[in-house]
């Protein structure tokens, strides 16, 4: 009986143990939208055992009744489940982790990674903090918002373009701009004129036209992820230089259908005028502004003169009427911005989709920029291994056009270049608008009768597949097709009026163009996920990038016009030329291998490298490797670091070497010829001179960069501090050849120059209380830029239409003014002469010296020397954020300092006699011929273009669910560019009319950047 007995304990005790173990499955989401966590580690507390879920979320576990299981995954907070005798699966849901060092970032078309793991600084924008204060396009959204990142308005034009410099400007002859990617399809953000041909201008082909990121609509953007340096060196190579903006749009989510409608009315105004000091006035008007010369400095001086610098200037005079022309250009343009969403789906199948619709009218009359876009996108789980999306975006954009910067005809240009004694809206017995002086054409018949559009219709798409054949692993497959046809036409009347500058108008001109571009990219990313025990986790990632790029362009030109045709077919002569057409392919593709080692979750080192290639470049020059190194080590991981009030504190590193492609066109390598005849023979001349060179290679950037992430009470204060340097090389310039070998020059691979800086970011969450919270962030960012090799120790960049002499030289930032300057005193004071009048310097050219003749006077050869930087010294912001209750308001100021600007306006609108210094010299506060003494002089050209802007401001009221139908109604007052502080002499010194890629800053009639308000109101249903 004993025996039985022990036999039977023994039995129960076995099916009791049997009975309490069992396998527990489940899966693991993202609280937020449902969204499986790959990696996420579940752990039986109190042991070492535990799972990791694979790339569906999925888990699988043995545990015992009354064992807790422990979740928990990078960047979201850990949950704890107890296991009772009747469980048999644990799904859980994690929320994300406010920490900053958790926070997810996207590297790559479908990279991740958690801040933490990161070398380099990375900024991250979501969604709210984009469209506060309803921005037209994504760029004008992220002014202010980023530290390190100069962005600038070339234009106030309703499409006009924008530049982005991150840490500085690194290429010559190419583009500064970063490298745009939008849900894995590589974007064209390239500004192509369509409007403007310089055939008939004589400008040289300065481009401050549109930029194409002018097509994505901000309210479809999710968040926004800004690379400097070398982040994505390993994903993008040759494309990375200057940086890479990531862009990821809205898509569906799990749940019944989510809509959303908003609409908006927006106001367009000007900020501020110049030049009204001699407005409604009547002066004693000198007859020639004091610019020009009656004679030669021989001609015998009359009563009505006077010498100034050898020469006799007419000073007669006579009582005028000044008109503000401001007044009969600009006016208060209106602007509308209707959008409408839905998202929505289940376990397997999401989609989203959405319309909207923008029309923007510009400060000057006649003038605006509409939009139309609609874009759809769904996502679909096959099985557990193979899920697929699709994505469209259509869009159509199209403008209504006034000449900007840079020719004499635009309304601006022909205000400030025309005195202010004529009345415009003066007609003829035929209703002609009057011609003005000079044989300048009126302001108002271009407003009126010139008729330049532009028209774009584009499709962004991407098709991805992403595969998970075993556990841990992933292999994603993406398509991305960017195409774009954009068609450009101008009709100039015939000017009712002979002898006008330019003469063309005389006739009247005709131009029709198109460019059509199509750009496919294709891309593989494999990642692998091994997580060898809790404390070392490896992470492979692999793949290859293909991206293809064609463009065709045709334009046709003429004059000599029909009359009541306003179409290509109004002319009678073909201008010389035309038609002219052009066509670019190229190839660029990449290989890359990636492995990061994460040890106990606070030390990280990545190794990449990237071999990439270009048809850009020959064969022996166009494959390149690109290394990369970063290491981040996570000091509040430490025991040491607990008990501190540093909630989360790293330290960081990084090297990498990236490339450009901008400086050279597909066939910039080749020598190109031009037909022609010479005695009845066909001639062949090589084209604009220019020798081809089969050797160039690729511009190349390597920077490194050390910095460190601290977070302060719980992650309530936030910094973030960066120190790197760009060395850049093998930047492409021209360089000067002797005229027998049959060209004046040639490309080469000859310059070399860096960057260097700081960047400081700071967030403060100052109150966190249940109805009041306030945010408050600054950026402050520093870059010093130095050429430091070229062919020769100074060269000058292309002249433009404002006279800029803009200069590279070894020793000096990219871009520096270098010209004639004042003859000044040793206490810093003009230099004047007998008569009173400040003068240029004078001295020896060859040693730079100036000189002094018996009297203290300047004597021998004008002299030049650097008269201005157009590289700021920093630039910074600050934003604050505040909600009470359902109350929303937010601020945010930005802007750079110690920026020169060539203003070539303010010395314009001196020498026709409307402008500053001109009032002085008719009341008598500065001599007559003071604006002659100075008017050749170009640091009188110079001036700070230092500013801070208030950028935004928002006020939003959320009245949250109104009924059973409207989740929320938000209604939103905001303002753009509403003020600004600076010492400018014209409009805006934000503007430039050297466009996008210009490394220099000037202004030559551009519009001003108009300062808005709007009234927005948002339904969610």
């Amino acid at each position: 009986m004993k025996k039985s007995f022990l036999i039977l304990l023994l039995f129960l005790f076995v099916q009791t143990a049997f009975a309490q173990t069992k396998t527990i499955t489940g899966t693991v989401k993202n609280k937020a939208d449902g969204i499986p966590i790959p990696g996420a580690s579940v752990i039986i507390q109190g042991t070492k055992n535990g799972s990791v879920t694979d790339m569906d979320g999925k888990y699988s576990i043995t545990v015992s009744t009354g064992q807790t299981l422990s979740f928990s995954s990078m960047g979201f907070t850990t949950s704890a489940i107890k296991i009772s005798d009747n469980t048999t699966s644990i799904n859980v849901s994690l929320s994300e982790e406010l920490k900053a060092l958790n926070e997810v970032i996207v590297l790559g078309s479908t990279l991740r990674a958690t801040r933490k793991e990161l070398g380099n600084a990375v900024t991250s924008i979501k969604a709210q903090d984009l469209t506060r204060a309803q921005p037209i396009g994504i760029t004008s959204a992220l002014q202010g918002k980023i530290a390190g990142a100069q962005i600038s308005q070339n234009s106030g034009d309703p499409s006009g373009g924008f530049s982005i410099k991150l840490r500085g400007t690194s290429s010559i002859l190419g583009s500064s701009d970063p490298l745009y990617v939008i849900d894995g399809v590589v974007m064209n953000n390239s500004t192509t004129n369509v409007t403007n041909l310089n055939v008939t201008s004589g400008n040289s082909n300065i481009q401050i036209g549109q930029n194409r990121s002018s097509d994505i609509n901000p309210n479809d953007i999710e968040s926004i992820e800004v690379l400097n340096g070398g982040a994505a060196a390993a994903i993008y190579g040759s494309r990375a230089a200057n940086g890479v903006i990531l862009i990821t749009t809205k898509k569906g989510r799990s749940g019944a259908t989510k809509y959303t409608f908003s609409t908006s009315l927006t106001t367009n105004s000007l900020r501020k005028k110049v030049y009204t000091n001699l407005v409604g006035k009547q002066f004693m008007n000198p007859l020639t502004a004091g610019l020009y010369p009656i004679n030669n400095a021989s001609a015998t001086p009359t009563a009505n003169t006077v010498n100034v610098l050898g020469r006799n200037l007419d000073t007669r005079t006579f009582d005028v009427t000044r008109h503000d022309y401001q007044d009969d250009i600009f006016t208060t343009g209106l602007g509308n911005d209707t959008y409408f969403s839905l998202q929505g789906g289940d376990d397997k199948t999401k989609y989203s989709a959405s319309i909207g619709y923008m029309k923007n009218e510009g400060i000057v009359k006649n003038s605006d920029f509409k939009r139309l876009g609609t874009k759809v996108k769904l996502q679909h789980e096959f099985n557990s291994k193979l899920t697929a999306s699709f994505g469209i975006n259509y869009i159509n954009s199209s403008s209504n056009e006034k000449p900007d910067g840079n020719v004499f005809w635009s309304p601006i240009n022909s205000v400030i270049i025309t005195n202010n004694i004529y009345d415009l809206n003066e007609r003829d017995a035929n209703g002609d608008l009057k011609a003005v002086e000079l044989g300048r054409i009126n302001p108002l018949s271009v407003i009126e009768t010139f008729k330049i559009t532009q028209e774009t219709d584009r499709i962004v798409s991407d098709f991805q597949l992403n595969y998970k054949p075993f556990k841990n692993f992933t292999a994603d497959f993406i398509v991305g097709v960017d195409n774009f046809n954009q068609k450009g036409n101008v009709f100039i009347p015939r000017y009712p009026y002979a002898n006008v500058n330019p003469s063309f108008f005389d006739n009247g001109y005709v131009s029709e163009s198109s460019n059509k571009v199509n750009q496919l990219n294709n891309d593989l990313n494999l990642r692998y996920l091994w997580e060898i025990n809790p404390d070392y986790k490896l992470t492979t990632s692999a793949g290859y990038n293909i991206q293809t790029y064609r463009d065709k362009f045709f334009a046709v030109e003429g004059r000599d016009l029909k009359p009541f045709v306003e179409t290509i077919n109004a002319f009678n002569t073909l201008i010389a030329g035309s038609p002219s057409s052009g066509e670019a392919k190229y190839n660029v593709w990449g290989y890359y291998l990636q492995e990061t080692i994460g040890i106990k979750d606070k030390l990280f080192f990545t190794a990449a490298a990237r071999l990439d290639a270009s048809t850009v470049f020959s064969k022996e020059n166009r494959s390149q490797f690109y290394p990369k190194l970063s290491a981040s080590y996570v000091l509040s991981n430490e025991d040491f670091m607990k008990d501190a009030f540093v909630s989360s504190a790293r330290l960081r590193g990084s090297w990498g070497e990236s490339g450009s492609l901008t400086a050279i066109g597909p066939y910039a390598r080749f020598t190109n010829y031009a037909t022609g005849n010479l005695v009845g023979n066909t001639t062949f001349t090589i084209e604009g001179n220019k020798k081809g060179n089969l050797d160039l290679r690729p511009e190349k950037s390597s920077t490194y960069e050390v910095g460190a992430d601290v977070g302060l009470f719980n992650d309530r204060i936030n910094v973030s501090l960066s120190y790197y340097r760009a060395d850049i090389k093998d930047l492409l310039l021209p360089v000067q050849s002797a005229a027998s070998t049959g060209s004046t020059n040639t490309i080469q691979n000859v310059g070399k120059m860096n960057n260097k800086g700081v960047e400081i970011g700071f967030k403060y969450n100052a109150i966190r209380k249940e109805n009041i919270n306030l945010d408050l962030s600054f950026n402050f960012s520093k870059n010093k830029n130095v050429v430091t090799d070229l062919p020769q120790p100074r060269f000058q960049l292309d002249s433009n239409p404002a006279g800029a002499p803009v200069f590279v030289e070894v020793g000096k930032p990219i871009g520096i003014y270098y010209g004639t300057y004042y003859a000044r005193n040793d206490d810093g004071s003009f230099l004047l002469t007998p008569s009173g009048y400040p003068q240029g310097e004078k001295g020896n050219p060859t040693t730079g010296a100036a000189q002094r003749d018996a009297s203290g006077q300047p004597t021998g050869t004008f002299l030049n020397k650097q008269i201005g930087d157009p590289n700021p010294d920093y630039i910074l912001s600050f934003g604050a954020n505040l909600n009470v209750k359902k109350f929303n308001f937010s601020v945010l100021f930005d802007g750079v300092q110690g920026v020169d600007v060539f203003d070539a306006d303010y010395r314009t609108r001196q020498g026709v006699g409307t402008g500053e210094l001109a009032a002085k010299e008719l009341t008598g506060e500065l001599p007559r011929g003071y604006i002659w003494s100075i008017y050749q002089i170009q640091e009188f050209r110079v001036v700070d273009g230092s500013y801070i802007k208030l950028r935004e401001v928002s006020l939003s009221y959320s009245f949250g669910k109104l009924n059973s139908f409207f989740n929320d109604l938000t209604i939103n007052a905001s303002g753009r560019n509403l003020y600004s502080w600076d010492k400018f002499t014209s409009y805006d010194p934000e503007t430039n009319s050297g466009g996008q890629s210009s490394v220099a800053k000037y202004n030559f009639g551009s519009i001003p950047i108009p300062k808005s308000y709007s009234l927005a109101l948002k339904f969610q249903f």
